[in-house]
């Protein structure tokens, strides 16, 4: 058989079978093989239950004596067994997985492996287990062995997935071809790809097993860095971009009528865009930088030379918000240079969209701010010759690719305020040439992160009321809109409503604002808080960027365990960007886990947001910070550039590497070709690959 070969036809499954294991998203023999562990059971270490140690990893074998669920404060279902083995006893504890209760019947044998803590008593805290049977020692694929454990679906057991597993690798075992010349992996001391399969799946040594995850995480690694680097020779061939070269009138023009001086990394960025613009090889750079650092500036100043090169440039931003706040943005800083700009929204009124378009085709607007609305069918230019995507996350790769394909090859600048570290920005933008805005512009204070207690609430409220008699506007942040019964996370109708008629904020103006409202009704709001109209918004995380507002200097996040810290980072960013001290309260409801309780005492302490991306992903993973529809790249099964940069940065080489050998011989490997078609397949041609 084949890997692309339908699970159906593999010995033990049928149709019933392939369609439960469809909701685990395997359909081929190839998904089934990247099936990988979730853990393993160490049965040829096992530990006394007398003999654990905290602060080690151990496996163990014992008898329930008992299960019960306990309820916490703060609504989780916690289910508490106690094993016994003869020699000693220990607790294990599984948070929020009631259902166990009735795994973990009193006489039943099972296996548990994990980490040990001293909590009272012995403790394994959610451990890999495994009910034993009386035949368990017989199976072929488990007696004396490193146990895989797979995650499941109903009607599959683990028993089964090992069962297909194990048959699977028999029958492709002729397809599993090494596509790595012998010389790199020699070079790089990685075992063959057909061990690797078996050994990761039915390991026959902790070493061996080191080595099969060491192998698989480079391939996948490789193959990645391998696209990047076809993709970054495609951009980079010459001849392929109109040249925009320009005097540099009109950015000169920009930065002396500054009341500040831009920071030198700014300096740097501009710099690096105008050369890269002038020249008939189309820039693809991304820019990224800490809330605060200055990047729509220097797009501004990216866009005023494109427009002085007689082209025009289209923004793209991913809500109406964001665009309306850099249209307001080019408007204050470059309204003085006789350039045209239109915003080109969702809600636009059909004839003022149509007029817009109009002025798009015929050259008429020079610079084009708005949302996906930028790539619908019926928008067209005259001479797109730079694109500009802000937020480059909050879109796909086909997005920005569409909205490229609108010119004969523009340049294109990607934005990014979420600080990437250069581990992932390599993973996810490694066909990108990156600035780095490092510097904060003179004078600009972070605000004063607390973590309040509910007990405290009022009094927070108190010292806000105060605040805003002086002078001052707020935030308040819900991650919902509306309550929910299925949830008790505060809805920021309800707490707007509290607000406004139950608390000491009554006295002063406030709205509400979220993603569900008309456009005019949401443009509305903002001009009136701008404006200071409004004292206090109650919103969602629609104003999680772009928004600026000088005098709003406080902001309260209802159940910050919710958001990842980077996008509490961002909403923090929202202020202190005025002259008055800043405050940014994080409001603790019930118990938070440990991982929580980490995140957010990570954000009180840190401001820089690089540190606080790379915290975030060691807690998230890489897989989560970003998304892969947003990265437009299949996930990372094994491999975690965070974790291991040495190697990422060992498969960069080696795939870069090969990619200029191939373009300067013979080309690449047809194996190389097809395993990187059968894994990315049409993704490939976002990539301009293929």
């Amino acid at each position: 058989m084949e890997i692309a070969t339908p699970l159906r036809y593999l010995k033990g499954t049928g149709p019933v079978r392939a369609e439960r294991l469809m909701r685990l998203g395997l359909e081929r023999l190839g998904d089934l093989l990247e099936h990988y562990p979730r853990g393993y059971l160490d049965r040829t270490r096992l530990t006394p239950l007398a003999e654990l140690v905290p602060g080690t990893q151990a496996t163990s074998q014992g008898t329930v004596r008992s299960a019960t669920l306990r309820r916490t404060r703060g609504g989780m279902q916690n289910v508490h067994v106690l094993l016994e083995d003869g020699s000693g006893t220990v607790e294990c504890v599984w948070f929020n997985q009631p259902y166990l209760q009735r795994v973990m019947s009193r006489g039943r044998e099972i296996l548990v492996s994990g980490g040990v803590e001293l909590f009272q008593r012995m403790q394994f805290k959610n451990p890999e287990y495994e009910v034993l049977t009386p035949g368990d020692r017989a199976r072929p694929v488990t007696a004396g062995r490193i146990i895989p454990v797979y995650r499941l679906t109903a009607g599959i057991s683990q028993k089964v997935m090992r069962q297909l597993i194990a048959r699977a690798l028999e029958a492709v075992a002729g397809d599993l071809e090494d596509v790595l010349p012998p010389g790199l992996r020699e070079r790089r001391h990685l075992i063959d790809w057909r061990t690797a399969r078996r050994e990761i799946h039915f390991p026959t040594s902790t070493d061996n097993l080191e080595r099969a995850r060491r192998r698989i995480a480079f391939q996948e690694l490789f193959d990645l860095q391998l696209l990047l680097a076809i993709s970054r020779r495609h951009h980079k061939r010459p001849q392929t971009a109109p040249p925009l070269r320009s005097p540099g009138r009109l950015v000169g023009r920009l930065l002396a009528s500054l009341p500040f001086t831009p920071t030198g990394a700014q300096k740097k960025a501009i710099d690096q865009i105008q050369r890269e613009l002038s020249s008939d090889c189309p820039m693809h750079r991304l820019l990224e930088g800490d809330v605060g650092s200055g990047k729509t500036l220097v797009a501004l100043a990216a866009a005023l030379h494109a427009v002085e090169a007689d082209a025009q440039v289209a923004f793209m931003a991913p809500t109406e918000i964001l665009a309306s706040q850099h249209a307001r943005t080019f408007e204050a800083l470059g309204g003085s240079l006789d350039v045209r700009c239109e915003t080109l929204v969702g809600g636009l009124p059909a004839r003022e969209a149509d007029e817009i378009r109009a002025s798009l085709r015929s050259g008429e607007v020079q610079i084009a701010l708005g949302t996906h609305a930028l790539i619908q069918e019926k928008v067209d230019f005259h001479r797109l010759g730079l694109v500009i995507v802000d937020e480059q996350h909050r879109f796909g790769v086909l997005q920005r690719a569409r909205l490229l394909g609108k010119g004969t090859t523009p340049h294109a600048l990607i934005m990014s305020a979420t600080p990437i570290p250069r581990t992932l920005a390599l993973t996810l933008f490694g066909d990108l040439d990156i600035s780095v805005l490092d510097e904060k512009p003179p004078g600009r204070r972070p605000p004063r992160t607390h973590l309040v207690e509910e007990s405290r609430y009022e009094e927070m409220i108190a010292f806000i009321t105060r605040e805003l008699a002086d002078g001052a506007q707020a935030y308040f942040v819900c991650p919902l809109i509306e309550a929910s019964e299925a949830s008790d996370l505060k809805a920021a109708t309800d707490l707007a409503e509290r607000l406004a008629h139950a608390s000491a904020l009554g006295a002063h103006p406030g709205a509400l604002l979220h993603g569900r409202m008309k456009s005019e009704e949401k443009a509305d709001v903002m001009s009136r808080f701008a404006a200071g109209e409004l004292r206090y918004l109650v919103s969602t995380t629609v104003i999680e960027v772009g928004v600026d507002v000088p005098a709003a200097s406080l902001m309260v996040i209802e159940h910050p365990e919710r958001f990842g810290l980077s996008q509490l980072h961002q909403l923090r960013g929202r202020v202190g960007r005025g002259r008055q001290p800043a405050h940014v309260f994080l409001v603790r409801r019930g118990n938070l886990g440990p991982d929580a309780a980490r995140r957010l005492q990570t954000l009180v302490r840190e401001d820089d947001g690089f540190r606080i991306a790379e915290e975030d992903l060691r807690l998230r993973g890489p897989g989560d910070f970003f998304g892969v529809q947003q990265s437009g790249l299949p996930p990372l099964k094994l491999a975690d550039p965070i974790a291991d940069p040495a190697l990422l940065e060992e498969a960069r080489e080696e795939a870069f590497a090969l990619e200029h050998a191939a373009a300067s011989g013979g080309g690449l490997d047809g194996a190389l070709i097809d395993r990187l078609q059968a894994r990315f397949g049409e993704r490939m041609r976002l990539y301009g690959v293929g």
